[in-house]
């Protein structure tokens, strides 16, 4: 627990790092515009930017939406068969299903030289290639060279009109870490693995997160059907 614990804490120092350099860049980057265009008298107004590499292909885009781009993987049914339909039982449910998911967002997105999403900085960011989001997120989300979701940090505001705070970290199996504050004012670290996952959370009140009726401090171990196996409670004054 403790090495896991360790573990988390550098990935979460590093996220911050990057999140940060990210920030950093466009500050720059503004910064230098609104610099150049004060001195020149004039006021940059587009729907949207795509910077090439020396290949001529789009490789970041800028925009509100994000504009469209013919080298994207997302966008090209041809290619989202050939790379993400496949991998399932039945492409043909696949591209049925992805019709309905949502590819724009209001931000900047860096592709890789394949087209494939790597970073995503922005509002109201698009859904995973493996299915619908239940909210629209403010934040940042990296992927890896397929296009597959490893991680995000985000906000996103419910339907009473709260917001909550995310940041996950994905493997290979899908969801591994996760950091939550909710709207409800529940906490929590979950770790989750092909056994069940672990939940070390605090909540004033009942609490769906952590699947209490009371306020809890402590650890809760589930099955990966969501049966509780285990739990260590820390008496609340």
């Amino acid at each position: 627990m403790d090495t896991t614990l360790l573990h988390l804490q550098r990935q979460v120092r590093q996220l911050r790092t990057l999140l940060w350099l990210c920030l950093s860049g466009l500050a720059v980057l503004a910064s230098l515009f609104a610099l150049y265009w004060q001195q020149q008298g004039q006021l940059i107004r587009t729907r949207g930017i795509a910077i090439a590499d020396s290949s001529g292909r789009d490789r970041i885009l800028i925009g509100a939406p994000l504009p469209a781009s013919p080298h994207r993987v997302r966008l090209d049914s041809a290619l989202v068969r050939q790379h993400w339909a496949r991998l399932g039982a039945d492409s043909n449910e696949y591209m049925q299903w992805y019709r309905d998911y949502r590819h724009s967002a209001n931000g900047l997105l860096v592709m890789n030289a394949e087209g494939f999403d790597k970073v995503l900085l922005g509002d109201q960011l698009p859904d995973p290639n493996t299915g619908r989001r239940l909210y629209e997120p403010t934040g940042l989300l990296w992927n890896d060279d397929r296009g597959f979701e490893r991680g995000g940090l985000g906000t996103n505001k419910t339907a009473d009109g709260q917001y909550r705070t995310v940041l996950g970290l994905d493997d290979a199996d899908g969801e591994a870490l996760h950091l939550f504050t909710l709207e409800d004012g529940s906490k929590a670290l979950r770790i989750a693995g092909s056994r069940g996952y672990l939940l070390v959370g605090l909540s004033a009140k009942k609490s769906g997160l952590l699947q209490t009726d009371t306020a809890f401090a402590g650890l809760r171990y589930f099955s990966p059907q969501g049966k509780l196996l285990w739990q260590q409670s820390v008496p609340l004054q």
